[in-house]
């Protein structure tokens, strides 16, 4: 869908460049009608076709778009994310309830513009078909006179090949079609209808079309219809290119004729309008015909016919060249800035493309997901003064799997705000990376503002088991409990965070029997929290892991030491704990207080719903401090610390025996 919007939105931008050239064209033919000729007003067509054609358009400070379109606001140059900011953090973006979703108009008018096309292009193609079957079916016999004069005129205006000949009665006036192999459509009374010399003019012209590629032309402007047909003006303009076109291939057949083979043309042409009707359905068919004010119009310009200035010949092509350039090149914009950009180690967000209007956004993008098996790549404008979610519409989302991509996001309502392409959880849950872009002040307003969440928890601990320097640690005889209480107590003093940061220090579990028996005596001075952790465990017989909420002191070698987080259920991930506070607490007090706290934190009161197995491991005491922790981490933290282990079916937990 992405690539049907993205050419959809390219359409309606040519078709837009089209009308204006459309009416660039119309006015210099009407300003210069005695001057140009008609070769000269069929060649100033050509521009509008380009546009028409033209994929990519070059930035130009002298576009027309600069006269009709407001430039955007910012259009981005492909940017590598410089690696010194790789280390900066996200501030949390809570997903919550999805709100109502808007009208998706775009869409509307997308499947509507397919299903017309669709239809235009199906029911052109149908008719065509059919009616050159009823002519094949009716075809009859050409005279060896006729035969041959086709022959000779074919070599006349240097064909190399005379085209295959249809004579039947089914066929209402001469006409070329094909696209590939031309075919010469001939009534069957066309030997009776015309003197030779008129014969001969009529023939002439038809496989004039021929030598010019006309047919392939006229095949090209019936699918341009087709696509367009939503645009009047369009419509009008394949109508004057009809026209220009026959008036063209008219000027090339009289070419340095005498006065006297112009007045048998004319009578020619007159002569057909009397005895033949047009084609019924003739878009795929180039005949010589016309009535009324059209072919008034081209006798009048017959027998009237000037030379042009050697001059004017000169002027068109410089014309053509310059509407060209006009037209198929748009206004320069402003480049696009990287702002605030973090990624989980294997991920990443390149901004390849962005279209900026008043009130929506439409971004291309190449992303990298190694960090989840499947995430969500989404695009969201964040207000400096209210950071977080306020809904979203389809098109702004996509569901991705691990590896490499490309989306085409959009953002249908734009206010104020940091625009950023971010990384989320698949099932719900925090951003965990994501790069933010615009324009200079608003990326330098996403690098000022203050991370709650950081996009990779693990590493941002890891970050603070450096940076936390204790001055001077001395134990002498402490238990393992009492040590980890001094590191959880005296980090949140020496963390370097902001004053107003609530994930001021770190949380530390201890989980296995050592806690209450091993003695520590330590003398350390000037040593990071990484370090003195690290010699503790080791003095206890313990390993240090590093989870996303908090620092595990384990036993040594156990099962679990030194290998990946357990997999966590991710319901109840939105719903943040400030503080868990338990000094040897049963299990059942525990889950009770979570089930209660847990009603009192979530927005909608809903709470968590918890279930304990009644053959579930209820006798080991629990003593466990937490800040700012998910409720699914810490129903993790208590499962595992008494030995069982937690499982979620639909919105609710179960803690069970680990066997």
């Amino acid at each position: 869908m992405n690539t049907l919007t993205t050419f959809f939105d390219w359409l309606l931008t040519a078709s837009f460049r089209a009308c204006v050239l459309t009416l660039v064209v119309l006015g210099v033919q009407l300003i210069f009608r005695k001057q140009l000729g008609a070769r000269a007003r069929y060649a100033l067509w050509l521009p509008v076709l380009i546009v028409l054609l033209t994929p990519v358009l070059p930035q130009c400070r002298w576009s027309l778009e600069n006269l009709f379109v407001k430039a955007p606001q910012a259009v981005s140059m492909p940017q590598t994310v410089p690696a010194a900011q790789m280390a900066v953090s996200l501030p949390s973006v809570e997903i919550t309830t999805p709100m109502p979703k808007a009208i998706d108009w775009p869409r509307i008018g997308l499947f509507a513009w397919m299903s017309v096309s669709a239809a235009l292009l199906f029911f052109g193609a149908f008719s065509f078909f059919r009616t050159l079957r009823r002519f094949q079916r009716s075809k009859g016999t050409l005279s060896d006179e006729t035969t041959a004069l086709i022959q000779q005129i074919a070599r006349e205006v240097g064909l190399k090949h005379a085209p295959r000949v249809w004579c039947s009665s089914a066929i209402t006036s001469p006409a070329v079609t094909g696209f590939f192999r031309p075919v010469l459509l001939l009534p069957a009374n066309f030997d009776q209808s015309f003197t030779t010399p008129e014969a001969r003019l009529i023939l002439q012209h038809e496989l004039t079309h021929v030598k010019r590629h006309d047919l392939p032309l006229n095949a090209l402007l019936c699918t341009l219809m087709a696509l367009h047909w939503f645009n009047p003006l369009l419509w009008l303009a394949f109508y004057k290119v009809r026209l220009d076109r026959e008036a063209a291939c008219d000027a090339q057949v009289l070419e340095n004729a005498p006065p006297q083979r112009r007045v048998e043309y004319g009578h020619a042409l007159l002569k057909a309008e009397t005895a033949f009707t047009p084609l019924q359905l003739s878009l795929g068919f180039v005949g010589l015909f016309q009535s009324g004010d059209a072919l008034r119009s081209r006798i009048q310009s017959i027998a009237h016919h000037q030379p042009s200035h050697p001059a004017m010949k000169l002027i068109t092509l410089a014309s053509i060249g310059l509407l060209t350039f006009l037209g198929i090149t748009r206004a320069e914009e402003p480049s696009n800035v990287i702002g605030k950009t973090e990624f989980r180690p294997g991920d990443s967000i390149r901004i390849t493309n962005v279209q900026r209007g008043d009130d929506f956004l439409t971004v291309t993008a190449e992303y990298e997901l190694a960090s989840e098996p499947e995430a969500r790549i989404s695009l969201h404008v964040t207000s400096s003064k209210n950071i977080g979610w306020t809904g979203s519409a389809a098109s702004q989302s996509k569901n991705i799997t691990k590896g490499k991509g490309s989306v085409t996001l959009h953002h249908p309502s734009v206010g104020e705000g940091m625009p950023h392409v971010s990384f989320y959880p698949a099932k719900g849950g925090s951003v965990f990376g994501g790069v933010y872009f615009g324009t200079e002040q608003e990326a330098a307003a996403s690098r000022k503002m203050s991370a709650s969440t950081p996009a990779s928890p693990a590493s941002y601990l890891e970050d603070k088991l450096q940076k936390i320097v204790f001055p001077q640690i001395q134990f002498r005889d402490a238990t393992v409990t009492e040590a980890v209480d001094y590191f959880r107590m005296k980090s949140r003093d020496l963390d370097p965070s902001g004053p107003e940061s609530p994930s001021k220090g770190v949380n530390i579990v201890v989980r296995g029997a050592q806690s209450s028996s091993a003695k520590i005596t330590l003398d350390l001075k000037q040593v990071p929290l990484g370090e003195a952790l690290k010699y503790t465990a080791e003095l206890a017989g313990m390993e240090v892991r590093v989870e996303s909420f908090a620092i595990l002191l384990l036993p040594k070698g156990s099962a679990t030491a030194g290998h990946a987080q357990t997999t966590v259920p991710q319901a109840g991930s939105s719903i943040i704990f400030p503080n868990i506070s338990f000094t040897d607490a049963t299990l059942d007090e525990a889950l009770h207080y979570i089930r209660i706290k847990s009603r009192d934190i979530d927005p909608s009161k809903n709470g968590v719903n918890i279930v304990q197995k009644p053959d579930a491991a209820t006798d080991a005491k629990i003593t466990l401090s937490l800040r700012n922790v998910p409720v699914n981490e810490a129903l993790r933290y208590l499962a595992e610390l008494t030995g069982n282990k937690l499982t979620t079916e639909g919105n609710t937990f179960i803690v069970a025996p680990a066997k």
